[in-house]
């Protein structure tokens, strides 16, 4: 079964589990994802000794995540790699940990402002269709 929610929706439900993650002290922004190694080990060590939590879901702009660190979590179940385009409510409650790059971090933003503040909100807040930008 499957339903799309109307767009603003999705926006404010964004917004809110961001707000939620931060309150709760677990969104955490670093410059990159860059990590000296390829070891999951090294990682998980990582993640332990910041107390992020039993699950992480990294963020970052492009698609092409840096080489160490998608190696280090291809075998690890508990932690994900996702670009910023896919973020999405279910994967950030899914985590309890979400770790984003300042440049995700940025683009987020900027994506979440613009449309709170559109003026063609009436148009967007229709049942969904895939013209719908």
């Amino acid at each position: 079964y499957f339903y799309m929610l109307p767009f603003y929706k999705r926006i404010l439900g964004l917004t809110s589990i961001l707000s939620i993650k931060l309150a709760q002290d677990d969104l955490h922004i670093v410059d990159s994802l860059e990590i000296p190694t390829e070891d999951p080990k090294f990682l998980e060590d990582l993640v332990a000794e910041r107390n992020w939590g039993l699950s992480v879901l990294f963020i970052d702009v492009p698609d092409l995540m840096p080489r160490n660190i998608s190696i280090a979590t291809d075998s690890i179940k508990y932690m994900n790699l996702m670009p910023a385009y896919g973020l999405n409510v279910y994967s950030m409650l899914k985590h309890e940990t979400l770790v984003l790059t300042m440049a995700a971090v940025e683009h987020i933003e900027e994506k979440i402002l613009f449309h709170l503040n559109r003026t063609d909100y009436i148009m967007k807040t229709k049942k969904f269709r895939l013209n719908q930008v």
